[in-house]
């Protein structure tokens, strides 16, 4: 039997992975949630999964979750930190301040000292055990304006990962990295209502955010179905030598955008959207 710890065991993605390593049979999984039981969960799975609770900003209680593993196994065969949260929101506006902090303690701080616990409690050993980070497609495109709350805390993940591999490395902990596009879950509900927060409070970026509207639309209207990233993660778990990165469905158009040169793409944001405003006001298509 092999053990898997599986941080946001509630949410999405998170829940989908669980389900799937508890269909295999071989997997005890430790799901974890924050203050509301797994019960819709455990009841699709088996009695191998297992619910965990724990806050990933409190560190004594990412140690105690560590000490409740502790009771059924002394060793960890993978670490899989999916927990996270996402909104829409300026840099400058609001309380850009307040949110950075709450995005940065949840999906940056938070892995790290889920991490460091597991890790001081000798549950990770060797090439038996490895590290699966999320981060997502925003870790490695350009930011987006108004998702750069979420870009930042993605981009930090990207060189916790990378770092913590390379020190990993000595000890012969595989860390890998999972970088998914769009899916259906809470998190793409809280970039929506995030969205839809800014426009109606916004001040100075009416005109701009009528104009990504239809592409924030688009972007939602869509997102994949889990399995993909399910594959994906376990994929990056039965590979013998598993690639130090994973993508799964990355948006084929931010992909596309991505690797223009940044100052052209300041330009396209400010003139192309500007513009594009005063166009879709005379068509009728914005309301003032």
């Amino acid at each position: 039997m092999k053990y898997a710890f599986v941080t946001g065991g509630a949410g999405g993605i998170a829940g989908a992975i669980v389900e799937a390593l508890d269909k295999t049979g071989e997997w005890t999984v430790f799901a974890t949630y924050h203050s509301k039981p797994l019960t819709d969960l455990q009841a699709r799975c088996s009695d191998r999964v297992i619910g965990v609770q724990l806050d990933i900003t409190s560190q004594e209680s990412c140690d105690k979750a560590a000490e409740t593993v502790k009771g059924y196994t002394d060793t960890l065969d993978a670490r899989l930190n999916f927990a996270g949260i996402h909104t829409m929101a300026s840099l400058v506006e609001g309380d850009p301040v307040g949110i950075m902090e709450r995005m940065i303690n949840t999906n940056v701080m938070g892995m790290i000292r889920v991490t460091k616990s597991f890790f001081q409690a000798g549950l990770l050993k060797g090439k038996r055990s490895r590290i699966l980070n999320c981060s997502s497609e925003c870790g490695w495109m350009q930011p987006q304006p108004f998702n750069s709350p979420y870009a930042i805390t993605k981009w930090a993940v990207e060189a916790y990962t990378i770092g913590l591999r390379r020190e990993l490395a000595f000890l012969d902990i595989p860390v890998v990295k999972i970088q998914p596009g769009s899916f259906k879950s809470g998190m793409h509900g809280q970039a929506t209502s995030g969205y839809e927060k800014l426009l109606a409070a916004t001040t100075h970026y009416k005109p701009v955010l009528s104009v990504l509207s239809p592409l924030m639309t688009m972007a939602m209207k869509n997102p994949h179905d889990m399995k993909y990233i399910v594959a994906t993660v376990m994929e990056a778990l039965n590979a013998k030598s598993p690639k130090i990165n994973y993508r799964s469905k990355n948006t084929w158009y931010l992909a596309l955008i991505d690797p223009i040169p940044g100052k052209i793409m300041d330009v396209g944001y400010k003139y192309v959207v500007g513009g594009g405003y005063h166009l879709m006001k005379a068509l009728g298509m914005i309301k003032d």
